[in-house]
């Protein structure tokens, strides 16, 4: 089946570009910072919820409110939502 992606959440990209595999992460973390509950309906049929939790885990591109909101929804410890929980400062620190 083919990713139903709208522009909404892809403003910046050229959709016939990317690759449900490849770019899964990507496609995931805009889906859930930007997306609709349609969008997310459509994330949820294309993608296991183990998939959308590892990006949970792992990505920048979401905000700290959809960490959070996505966690409690997909039982994701706090603590293990570090990338995008981190303070503002610290990838500078490094």
């Amino acid at each position: 089946m083919a990713l139903n992606l709208r522009t909404t959440c892809f403003w910046d990209v050229d959709l016939s570009k990317l690759d449900r595999e490849k770019d899964k992460f990507f496609i995931i973390s805009r889906v859930l910072e930007y997306g609709t509950m349609e969008d997310v309906v459509n994330l949820l049929s294309e993608y296991a919820s183990t998939e959308i939790a590892q990006v949970v885990r792992k990505s920048r591109i979401i905000g700290r409110a959809t960490a959070n909101f996505w966690g409690l929804i997909l039982n994701i410890p706090r603590s293990e939502i570090v990338r995008c929980l981190e303070p503002a400062d610290y990838h500078h620190k490094r």
